[in-house]
C-alpha cells in the first residue's frame, strides 16, 4: 500500500478510536474524590480497652469488685465537637439454671470530651467492676455514651469483657520485645495446670498481659486502680515510658504489697533514672560477664530433684561467655536470695518486694532448664512449693489406665502439703487493712473461710483479695461507731424550758431593774428587741442548729502507711445528715481518690443516682449524692494522701516522725515470730520528734480510756494480738479531726471527726524459696510394642522389644 494511502486511512479511522468516550462531556470521576464526597458518619469509635491492656488480646479482662481504668476512643468526622462521655459497666445476674434474673450496674462515670475534627482521641475513665452473684458468670459489659453539646447521642454499645477468677491477678510485662515472653503465657505457675474441660472452675493464678509500648502505656495512674495487679516485670522499657503519675502509682502499689521484678541490666539502668530508683536492691554501675560457676550453683541448688536437664544446662552456661550480668552498689536494706549465688537480689519495700536478677530471665541457659517454672514460682514469685499428683482412680490398675490412654495432662497440681490448687492470698500480697484485715472479735466461722497461707486476711471467692469492700471488719466497725456518733444534736425538753426561763428572767425583772437603777425606765422597751435577738442566737447555739438548714458531717477514718514512705492510704467513713433535702458533692484534690455511697445503705426515697465525675477538676468527685430530709446517709471514700514526711523506726527503740501530723495516744505494738506481744506507750508524737521506745510485756491494751468518738475501742481492736501477724511491728495512734484532701459541699455547720493511724514499722519476713517436689515430665507412659509371633520377639534384643515414649509435653489450655 502506498504511504500516502496509509496515512489517509489512519486519519479516517481516528474518530472510530475515540468512540463515544470522545463525545462525552462528563469528566472521569476521581475515586479518591468520590470517597471524600461520600456520606460519612458523624463519629467513629474504637473498642474500649481496660487497663492493664494486652496488645494481642481481642477481648480484655476485668476483675470483679476492683476499681479499674478504661479508655474509649472517639473521632469526630465532621466538625470540632465538645460534650460529655458517660460510661458504666454491668453484669447480668443469673440463677442456678443460668436464667437471667436482673443486672447490677456500676455508678456512671462522666468526663468532659473535646474532639478536634479528624483526630481519634482516647478518653480514660474509672469504674468499679460489678460483682457477679456466681463464679459461673464469665462476662461483664462495658458501654459508653457520648453526648455532644450540639445535640444527639453516640452510643458505643455494650462491649463484653472476660471476668477474672477470684484467685486470678494481672501479671504485667513491660517490654519492647514481647516475643521473648511467650513462655510466660503457658507457664504452669500461671494456672493450676488443669484444662478448662477437666476443671470447669478454672483455678487461674495470673493473667499475663504485655501492654503496647509504642505509645502511652495503658496502665492506671492511681494505686487505687492497681489492686487487681499482683506482679510487674520491667524488662527493657526506657525511663520515660511511664508518666509521672504512673511512676507514683507504681511506687504506692509496691509499698502496699506489689511485686516488682527488675529483669536484668536494661531494666536496672532504666529504673535508676526514674523516681523509682529508691526501690532498687542494686543500683547498677556497669555490665559484666556472667559468672558461669555462680550460674551453675544457682541451677544446682534450685533444681527439682528429678530434673534431667540440669547437667546439660550447667555445661551450656559454663561453655558460653556471651551472657551479660549487672554489677553495682547494693542497697543496705537489700540482700541476696538464698541458694542463688548472689545472682538474684531482693528488697522489702513496705509490704511489697522488689526482685532484681543480675541476668536476663529470658536467656537460653536458664529458660531451657526443666526446673525453670519451679524457679520462677519459688525464687522470683516466692510462692509455696507445688506437687503434681495423680488422680485417685481407686483399684484401677496402671495397665488399665494405659489402655484408657492415661497421660500427664490428667495430673493435678497442688500446693505441696495442701489440697489447694490456687489461692488469692498466695497470688497477690497486695493488702489494705480496711479491705482485707480480720480484726479482733471476728466471728470464728468467718476466720475459717480465710486462706491457710494468710490467717489475718479475708479472701472472697468471687473478688479475691483487696477488692473494694463495704462489709470488711474495718468498714463495719467504722459504720457501727459512726451510727452511734453521727447526727444533729436535737435539743431536749429540759433545754427548751431552761432557755425559756432564762429569756423571761432577763426580759422582765433584770431588764426592769437595770433601767430602773439608771432612772431611764423608758429605755427598757427599746431593749426588748435586742434581748430577743440575743436570746434566739443563744438558743440556736445551744441547740447547735444552723438557722433554717441543719447539716452535719461526721467522719471516722483509718490512715495506713509504711515506715520510710511519706504517702499513705486513707479510708473515710462519712455520715451526712440534712434537715432538708440536698444534693452533695465530694471533691478530691488529687487523682488519688474515689468515693461511693455504701452498697448496703441505699436511700429508698430518692431516684437520683450519684455520678463519678473525672477530669472536670484536679481530682475526681462524687456528684449528685442526694440526702433526703432528716436522713443520714453514709459515704465510703479512699484516697492516697501525702503526710509531708515519713515516720522512721530503726527496728529496735528509736522512733522519728517527719510527718506534718500530730499523733496522739501513740502506741507501738511488737509481735515476735512466736506470737508474743509487747507494747510501748509513746504518747504524743509531733513533727521532728525522736523518741526512745521501751517495750514491755503486758496483758493490758495500754490504750487510754474515754477517747473522742470511741477511738479507744477502735484502737484496741487494731492493736489486739489477734489482729497483728507474727513478726511485725506497727504504730497505732489517734489524729484529732479529719485530714485535708476532700471537700464536701454544701458545707455543714456541725463537723466532728477522728482518724486512727496505722503505720507499719516492720513486716514479717517472707519464707525462703523451696523448689517444687516434682515435675510433670516425671510422669511417663510405657507402651510395649509386641511382634506378631513370640519367636520374632525372642529373636530381638530387649531394647528393641520395648519402646519407651516420652509423653511429657506440658499441657496447655487447649489440652
Amino acid at each position: 500500500m502506498p504511504r500516502s494511502a496509509f496515512f489517509l486511512f489512519a486519519l479516517l479511522t481516528v474518530p472510530l478510536i475515540v468512540g463515544c468516550e470522545g463525545c462525552t462531556t462528563t469528566p472521569t470521576a476521581d475515586p479518591n474524590a468520590q470517597e471524600e464526597n461520600a456520606p460519612q458518619e458523624a463519629y467513629s469509635t474504637r473498642s474500649a480497652i481496660v487497663f492493664p491492656s494486652d496488645q494481642s488480646e481481642s477481648i480484655g479482662a476485668v476483675k470483679p469488685g476492683h476499681w479499674m481504668t478504661a479508655e474509649q476512643s472517639i473521632r469526630s468526622n465532621k466538625a470540632d465537637t465538645r460534650g460529655e462521655l458517660s460510661s458504666r459497666s454491668e453484669v447480668i445476674l443469673r440463677d442456678i439454671n443460668m436464667e437471667r434474673t436482673g443486672t447490677i450496674e456500676s455508678l456512671h462515670s462522666v468526663r468532659p470530651v473535646v474532639l478536634p475534627k479528624g483526630q481519634m482521641r482516647g478518653f480514660d475513665f474509672r469504674f468499679r467492676c460489678p460483682t457477679p452473684n456466681s463464679i459461673d458468670i464469665r462476662r461483664i459489659n462495658l458501654s459508653s455514651r457520648f453526648v455532644p453539646r450540639s445535640g444527639g447521642i453516640l452510643d458505643t454499645g455494650g462491649q463484653p469483657f472476660n471476668v477474672m477468677r477470684g484467685s486470678e491477678y494481672f501479671f504485667v510485662v513491660l517490654t519492647e520485645r514481647p516475643e521473648r515472653f511467650t513462655r510466660l503465657q503457658t507457664a504452669n505457675w500461671t494456672r493450676s495446670f488443669e484444662s478448662e474441660i477437666q476443671d470447669p472452675t478454672g483455678h487461674s493464678n495470673y493473667r499475663v498481659v504485655v501492654p503496647d509500648a509504642s505509645d502511652l502505656l495503658p496502665l492506671p495512674e492511681t494505686m487505687l486502680d492497681w489492686s487487681s495487679t499482683a506482679v510487674v516485670l520491667w524488662d527493657d522499657l526506657s525511663e520515660d515510658a511511664l508518666t509521672p503519675q504512673q511512676h507514683t502509682a507504681l511506687a504506692d502499689w509496691i509499698r502496699f504489697g506489689g511485686r516488682l521484678i527488675v529483669n536484668g541490666p536494661a531494666a536496672g539502668d532504666a529504673i535508676a533514672n526514674t523516681s523509682l530508683s529508691d526501690v532498687l536492691p542494686l543500683v547498677p554501675t556497669s555490665n559484666i560477664e556472667l559468672d558461669g560457676n555462680a550460674a551453675a550453683e544457682l541451677l544446682t541448688k534450685n533444681s527439682v530433684a528429678t530434673d534431667r536437664s540440669l547437667q546439660k544446662q550447667i555445661e551450656l552456661v559454663r561453655s558460653q561467655i556471651s551472657h551479660i550480668a549487672v554489677d553495682g552498689r547494693l542497697d543496705p536494706d537489700a540482700s541476696a536470695i538464698d541458694k542463688t549465688a548472689s545472682l538474684v537480689l531482693k528488697r522489702r519495700i513496705g509490704r511489697g518486694t522488689v526482685i532484681q536478677p543480675r541476668f536476663d530471665l529470658t536467656d537460653n541457659w536458664i529458660e531451657a532448664w526443666d526446673s525453670y517454672d519451679s524457679f520462677v514460682n519459688s525464687v522470683i514469685l516466692n510462692r509455696p512449693p507445688r506437687e503434681y499428683v495423680e488422680p485417685n482412680f481407686g483399684d484401677v490398675s496402671q495397665e488399665e489406665l494405659a489402655e484408657q490412654g492415661y497421660n500427664p495432662s490428667e495430673l493435678r497440681l497442688f500446693f505441696q502439703g495442701t489440697t489447694l490448687r490456687s489461692d488469692a492470698a498466695v497470688n497477690s500480697r497486695f493488702r489494705i487493712t480496711t479491705r482485707d484485715s480480720l480484726l479482733a472479735g471476728t466471728d470464728d466461722e468467718e476466720k475459717k473461710k480465710n486462706s491457710p497461707f494468710d490467717a489475718f486476711s479475708r479472701v472472697d471467692a468471687v473478688t479475691g483479695i483487696s477488692a473494694w469492700n463495704d462489709s470488711s471488719d474495718a468498714i463495719t466497725m467504722l459504720q457501727q461507731k459512726l451510727t452511734s456518733e453521727a447526727g444533729i444534736e436535737i435539743p431536749g425538753s429540759a433545754l427548751v424550758i431552761r432557755s425559756l426561763a432564762i429569756y423571761l428572767i432577763v426580759l422582765v425583772p433584770i431588764n426592769y431593774l437595770v433601767f430602773r437603777l439608771m432612772n431611764r425606765l423608758e429605755y427598757a422597751w427599746f431593749a426588748v428587741p435586742l434581748i430577743a435577738v440575743i436570746g434566739a442566737a443563744f438558743a440556736a447555739r445551744q441547740a447547735q442548729l444552723d438557722i433554717g438548714f441543719a447539716r452535719s458531717t461526721t467522719e471516722l477514718a483509718i490512715l495506713e502507711g509504711h515506715a520510710g514512705y511519706p504517702r499513705a492510704h486513707l479510708t473515710r467513713m462519712i455520715g451526712i445528715y440534712n434537715s432538708l433535702s440536698s444534693r452533695y458533692e465530694l471533691q478530691f484534690r488529687t487523682v488519688d481518690g474515689i468515693a461511693v455511697p455504701l452498697d448496703n445503705e441505699p436511700d429508698p426515697n430518692t431516684d437520683i443516682q450519684p455520678l463519678i465525675r473525672t477530669s472536670f477538676e484536679e481530682g475526681p468527685s462524687l456528684a449528685d449524692f442526694a440526702v433526703n430530709s432528716n436522713r443520714m446517709r453514709y459515704v465510703h471514700s479512699e484516697e492516697m494522701v501525702d503526710l509531708g514526711g515519713a515516720i522512721e523506726f530503726d527496728g529496735d527503740s528509736t522512733l522519728t516522725s517527719e510527718a506534718d501530723i500530730e499523733f496522739l495516744d501513740t502506741l507501738v505494738v511488737r509481735k515476735n515470730d512466736q506470737g508474743d506481744t509487747e507494747i510501748a506507750v509513746v504518747g504524743t508524737l509531733n513533727r521532728g520528734e525522736t523518741k526512745t521506745v521501751e517495750f514491755r510485756t503486758t496483758e493490758r491494751s495500754m490504750v487510754a480510756n474515754d477517747l473522742p468518738m470511741q477511738a479507744d475501742d477502735m484502737m484496741r481492736r487494731l492493736a489486739a494480738t489477734e489482729s497483728i501477724p507474727n513478726g511485725t511491728i506497727r504504730l497505732i495512734a489517734r489524729i484529732d479531726g479529719a485530714l485535708d484532701g476532700l471537700e464536701i459541699s454544701p458545707a455543714a455547720s456541725q463537723r466532728t471527726a477522728q482518724t486512727i493511724a496505722i503505720i507499719h514499722l516492720k513486716h514479717a519476713d517472707l519464707p525462703e524459696p523451696v523448689a517444687d517436689k516434682n515435675l510433670v515430665s516425671d510422669f511417663r507412659r510405657v507402651n510395649r510394642i509386641e511382634t506378631t509371633t513370640p519367636e520374632s520377639e525372642d529373636s530381638k534384643p530387649d531394647s528393641e522389644a520395648t519402646d519407651t515414649t516420652d509423653n511429657t509435653t506440658p499441657p496447655t489450655e487447649s489440652e
